[in-house]
């Protein structure tokens, strides 16, 4: 299985103008040919809605957690006194801070629906 997802990350999207992403990275569906601007066959998807390029994350979909995860990140290295990098239970600390944080913010678990439906919240972005 292993070797499957490193071949999978590898594949990459021919129908992408300026890079080639990864087609595990930005594809929601299975690929499909299409011609291009060029009379080019290429592969194309129908895109997902994490990251449209692979390399940035969509805002309206991921913004909140996003920001939220970048605002645990900092708190662990600036809230309280801060730690010393030269001392390795200060250093074991944020590791296990940064730990928690990816967690809860950047894993792929759904979001408790009653967050949503109370609306004294927003876990959502909207450009404008």
């Amino acid at each position: 299985l292993g070797q499957f997802h490193q071949i999978l990350s590898m594949i990459r999207l021919s129908a992408a103008t300026y890079w080639y992403p990864s087609t595990a990275m930005v594809c929601a569906e299975r690929t499909y040919e299409r011609l291009n601007e060029k009379n080019e066959t290429v592969e194309d998807c129908v895109r997902n809605k994490i990251s449209r390029d692979g390399a940035h994350w969509c805002v309206e979909n991921m913004g909140a957690r996003y920001s939220a995860s970048v605002a645990c990140l900092l708190g662990c290295v600036h809230n309280g006194s801060g730690p010393s990098a030269d001392d390795l239970q200060d250093v074991e600390m944020v590791r296990r801070c940064e730990q928690s944080c990816n967690d809860r913010f950047m894993s792929i678990l759904p979001v408790e629906e009653e967050w949503i439906e109370s609306q004294k919240m927003a876990l959502f972005s909207k450009s404008v």
